[in-house]
């Protein structure tokens, strides 16, 4: 095994956080554009199917890996040279568990289907559960990159998975195929990507072997378990949306509501690029500087309150025509859950750098209990409200799940740092403020809102207005500017 260079410093670890930023976002934007005109193109019932399938797999998914890719990261990054038995004591058990998973995900789907309850797609499980196999050994390759801080081959990988998904799924759809293409891109993405990233390895001196060896594997299950457990309770925590209303209502429903989500979690770019930037000088800065800790926490909140009220506005004022317009009335019921998504955006916005200030400050076992209440909450809810409001209490309720899981970080938060909370309310309200400003003036203006070109127009109206009562309302001052502007060019 090729060794890594030994002089993995503070150059290597800016180069991996800009690597994998911005491929992370090129997904993200990839993705964003994929999903609403995939399911223009087959329908909310058909991409109802889509999204309810891949929800089950993201589930199931978690029991092959159960951890062990972030326990292999440490402790590849601690011991190079084990990088090649514990790679192979990984392989093997997953191979296993892949076997196992597989017999239960098919075995669960073929119970609902035999007993008459609703459950999803059966052809569109079988072509995600391959993909879900392949997936899962390519994490464990990018896993080892990670560990040897090589992280450009993962960035270049999850771009080309992105790309060659696109490529397939639409050029099939266009040409006739039935929506089941659509999963069949997924699988060709999953194989391109794995591929890549068996090349890579094999460069690197890393070879295939297959050999159970417990001596290795055990130390690595039990670092792996707190790990499987966050996972599990974030992979609940984003996905029973979906498997809730596959099981209780329709593909159409879900079909609804997964495509407005989906089309907010794009929004997530913004707050996924601010903290992978900031995360390590949060992580230095716990050790080094509390005070300095404090600053960026807070800097971090305000930015992200400064970028999504004017997102939340506009999607709240324009949702309608912007659904009737790419959509047609075929999607029109789409527009209450992308409405009330809307309103949970600043909750989920700033529970990304409450999150990751619990992490750096080595609370992530508070961060997880914090999300596996929410998850209980969350499904005792939908329990009791899904079969007589669908997807509506859902959006509902998703936007309490935010708001209870940032009350519960900031709770913990203010033992690590003073929260500024003075400073933080102001900013709130100010931008609030703004909110309501801009949306009299959507209001005004959203009879014009006819036409791609009319509602990009409105669009490009109510940004710039946000832009001018920025600097009249004074949330943001030329000094925080240069304070931004500098912090990117050190990042």
């Amino acid at each position: 095994m090729v060794a890594a260079p030994t002089s993995a410093n503070g150059g290597r670890v800016a180069k991996n956080t800009t690597y994998l930023t911005l491929a992370l976002i090129g997904q993200k934007i990839l993705s964003a554009l994929y999903i609403p005109i995939v399911a223009g193109l087959i329908g909310p019932t058909a991409t109802g199917e889509y999204l309810g399938a891949l929800s089950f797999i993201n589930v199931f998914a978690i029991f092959i890996d159960v951890g062990l890719t972030p326990a292999f990261i440490r402790a590849t990054a601690r011991d190079q040279q084990q990088g090649q038995p514990q790679f192979t004591a990984i392989i093997t058990f997953k191979l296993l568990s892949s076997v196992v998973v597989v017999a239960a995900l098919l075995a669960t789907v073929g119970i609902l289907e035999a007993t008459h309850h609703n459950h999803p797609n059966m052809l569109f499980v079988r072509w995600a559960a391959i993909g879900m196999v392949i997936d899962a050994m390519t994490t464990t390759m990018y896993g080892f990159f990670r560990g040897v801080q090589r992280l450009e081959y993962e960035s270049v990988g999850t771009v080309l998975h992105r790309v060659a998904v696109m490529l397939v799924g639409l050029t099939a759809l266009q040409l006739g195929a039935s929506p089941v293409a659509v999963i069949i891109a997924l699988l060709v993405g999953s194989s391109a990507n794995f591929l890549y990233a068996t090349f890579h390895l094999w460069r690197y001196g890393v070879n295939w072997r297959f050999s159970w060896h417990w001596p290795t594997l055990k130390p690595l299950l039990i670092v792996a378990t707190p790990f499987g457990l966050a996972a599990l309770f974030s992979a609940i925590y984003s996905n029973s949306d979906n498997i809730f209303l596959t099981l209780f209502q329709s593909h159409r429903a879900v079909g609804l509501y997964g495509t407005a989500s989906k089309m907010i979690n794009a929004f997530s770019i913004i707050p996924t690029a601010l903290v992978a930037a900031i995360f390590p000088a949060m992580s230095l800065a716990f050790i080094n500087d509390r005070e300095r800790l404090q600053r960026i926490f807070s800097d971090a909140m305000r930015y992200l309150m400064i970028a999504v009220i004017p997102i939340m506005v506009i999607i709240l004022t324009l949702g309608l025509p912007i659904i009737l317009q790419f959509y047609k009335s075929l999607w029109v019921d789409a527009v209450w859950p992308l409405r009330m998504l809307a309103v949970a955006m600043p909750m989920l916005f700033l529970n990304y750098p409450v999150g990751y200030l619990l992490n750096a400050a080595n609370r992530q076992t508070r961060n997880t209990i914090n999300i596996a209440i929410t998850v209980v909450t969350n499904i005792a809810l939908n329990l009791i409200f899904i079969q007589q409001y669908s997807y509506k209490s859902v959006a509902v309720i998703s936007v309490f799940s935010a708001l209870q899981l940032l009350v519960m970080g900031l709770w913990y938060t203010r033992t690590i740092i003073n929260i500024p909370v003075r400073e933080l309310l102001t900013t709130l309200g100010k931008t609030l403020v703004a909110g309501l400003l801009l949306a009299g003036l959507g209001s005004i203006l959203l009879p014009y809102g006819h036409g791609t070109r009319g509602i990009l127009m409105v669009a490009a109206a109510l940004g710039l207005t946000y832009i001018v009562l920025l600097g009249v309302l004074r949330i943001v001052r030329r000094q925080d500017v240069d304070m931004f502007l500098s912090r990117i060019r050190r990042t």
